[in-house]
């Protein structure tokens, strides 16, 4: 008795375009979670760039922390001193980056980055 071959339902080139799109697939998967983790700063692309090294340092601060802080938390966190540390706060104000808000029940400004 002989065993019939049967013949294989797909043609070679069907199943090398399923293997290339199964690896774009793969690919585009890998590349996402990979700009997903390096994005985790809060930084857009455009902000890593263009701003300076303190300046990014407090945006992605107040994103990371999913809201506003208190100017004294932020001070703390920082390297700078009190002094230089209000000058970027109040230059980072002015261009819009981040919006400061006196509260006086706590004696300090409320910041909070820009959207």
């Amino acid at each position: 008795m002989r065993h019939s071959h049967q013949n294989f339902p797909y043609e070679p080139g069907m199943i090398a375009l399923f293997i290339a799109g199964a690896i774009a697939v793969i690919i585009l998967l890998v590349w996402f979670i990979h700009r997903r983790s390096a994005a985790s700063d809060g930084l857009t692309g455009k902000e890593r760039k263009e701003l300076p090294s303190e300046q990014r340092e407090i945006v992605s601060l107040l994103r990371q922390n999913g809201g506003p802080m208190l100017q004294t938390e932020l001070v703390d966190i920082m390297p700078y001193d009190l002094d230089d540390a209000v000058e970027i706060l109040k230059e980072m104000g002015s261009r819009g980056l981040i919006h400061r808000e006196w509260k006086s029940e706590q004696g300090t400004y409320e910041i909070t980055a820009a959207s």
